[in-house]
């Protein structure tokens, strides 16, 4: 028979090589689709961006002009900014977290008793299944959620069994938050779980704790003229400028598959406890009571998809928290944990590995060429909907039309409960004395301004990544600029690479 610790190092160092050979395999496909190694979302360059900001001065994007992100990434990726080193910070944060998850799914699986081969079997299939590759293929601060949330998930489970608070859960717990506000519900409920388990002074400090750097951060932003929750929570869920509706959030979730999962589990492991003598016992019911919880909560103020980067972490903490109930509950709970990483893989797998992994040829022949016309042609003010790539190392301002790095441009586009102004970005362009733009018109609509001139239109050959547009339209708004930006786009148009293509757009007369 195998010694315990042997079995711990096993089944998470199985678990750690499939997580990290999974993100390779991404990378490694999406780099020969796209020729050149690059993020699948511009996302990752908004973050960039921040942090450049941040070290010279600017809580923001632009010199002066506040913006907000996430409460840690952008202090990840401070050192080396603007430089192609800060670039790569990005890839290394996630490849830590991509192996740590894994380390902390192969603990999960030891935990739950299975067998030998059945855990050798779920320590290299359950990373892929669970998309943690693809959550770090992303490039974003989702993996380290994912990996503070498993761990709180952990450290409360060895709490619940034995009483000891271990100083790594407690770190989680305050670090979850960090990343993703989402982290917040479970922290607090961990906390609440320890408090209402005899420690009430170390759970109130833990929560006391969890809440101090998002009220501090909240606070922060308030005092320089924001929104006390980020721009990218407040434009891409239903909050935005509009009245909160939990229920409206519950129901647009619920049109997703991975959110009826994640009702279905929220649902059925409360009824598991119902028919398993066995886990009617304190700990698991504990257990089982902060896993629901934490999915209803993100299930009414969270969201799905975009690559499956939201609510990975959630498929993960279902998973390995029906495994940690398989130990006290037999196979009934390790079978509903595997039918999880089925059901959930089945969606996630066909869409990273075929479609997701294009993604970074789209923003390699899309918003690197706008970013590259932009710093090393146009060297002038824009206006843009992605405003990533473009406004990472360039120094003339860049106007976000979408709202994630203006909040003037946010509060107009999402303005209450009725539709934005037409034109409304022609006349936000002409107040920021903005020449240019480089915008999907399938984004902004009939926002674009009536005097904007279509000059050229960039487009890709055989355009794939699950992008809602391909189409970017460069635009001179108003007549002035014409001449100019026609002339740049001229001298710009034979330096593309191969598959991305500038056309001309006729002048109007």
């Amino acid at each position: 028979m195998v010694q315990p610790g042997r079995t711990t190092v096993n089944l998470s160092v199985l678990a750690a090589i499939s997580a990290g050979f999974g993100f390779l395999g991404l990378e490694w496909l999406a780099f020969a689709h796209a020729g050149v190694f690059e993020y699948p979302l511009d996302d990752v360059y908004i973050h960039l961006a921040m942090a450049e900001g941040i070290a010279h001065g600017t809580y923001g994007i632009n010199p002066g002009e506040a913006a907000s992100a996430s409460i840690l990434y952008p202090l990840l990726l401070l050192p080396f900014p603007g430089t192609q080193m800060q670039r790569m910070l990005p890839l290394l944060w996630n490849v830590a977290a991509v192996l740590g998850l894994g380390w902390l799914w192969g603990c999960a699986l030891l935990a739950s008793g299975a067998g030998p081969r059945v855990g050798a079997a779920l320590a290299l299939l359950g990373p892929v299944l669970l998309n943690l590759p693809g959550v770090a293929f992303t490039g974003m601060e989702n993996s380290l959620h994912a990996l503070a949330a498993l761990a709180v998930l952990l450290g409360l489970w060895r709490f619940l069994k034995d009483g000891r608070l271990a100083p790594w859960f407690a770190f989680a717990v305050i670090a979850a938050p960090m990343p993703r506000l989402e982290g917040l519900a479970l922290s607090l409920l961990a906390a609440a779980a320890v408090a209402l388990n005899g420690r009430v002074r170390a759970g109130l400090g833990l929560g006391l704790a969890a809440v101090a750097p998002v009220a501090a951060f909240m606070l922060f932003l308030t005092m320089i003229g924001l929104d006390p929750l980020p721009s990218s929570v407040l434009v891409k869920t239903t909050i935005g400028d509009r009245r909160f509706d939990p229920l409206l959030t519950l129901a647009l979730n619920l049109r997703d598959y991975q959110g009826q999962l994640a009702l279905a589990v929220a649902v059925g492991m409360p009824l598991l406890c119902m028919f398993t003598p066995s886990l009617r016992q304190r700990p698991a019911k504990v257990l089982i009571a902060v896993l629901s919880l934490s999915i209803a909560a993100h299930l009414c103020a969270g969201q799905f998809g975009w690559m499956f980067r939201y609510e990975t972490y959630l498929i993960i903490l279902m998973a390995a928290g029906l495994c940690l109930l398989a130990a006290p509950g037999g196979r009934g709970a390790l079978g509903l944990s595997v039918l999880v990483m089925l059901i959930s893989g089945v969606r996630t797998l066909p869409l990273v590995a075929i479609n997701y992994v294009w993604a970074a040829r789209a923003v390699h022949l899309q918003q690197a060429q706008m970013g590259r016309f932009a710093d090393d042609f146009l060297q002038a003010p824009v206006a843009v909907n992605d405003i990533g790539r473009v406004a990472w190392s360039h120094e003339p301002y860049v106007l976000d039309l979408w709202g994630l790095g203006s909040a003037e441009a946010r509060h107009i586009r999402v303005s209450g409960e009725t539709d934005a102004p037409s034109g409304w970005a022609g006349a936000l362009v002409a107040k920021h004395g903005i020449g240019y733009a480089m915008i999907y018109d399938k984004w902004l609509g009939t926002s674009v301004g009536a005097d904007w001139r279509a000059v050229a239109h960039l487009t890709m050959d055989n355009p794939k990544g699950g992008f809602t547009a391909f189409d970017v339209t460069f635009y001179a708004t108003d007549a002035a600029h014409e001449h100019r930006l026609r002339q740049t786009v001229r001298a710009f148009a034979p330096t593309l690479p191969q598959d991305a293509h500038l056309t001309e757009v006729p002048s109007a007369p």
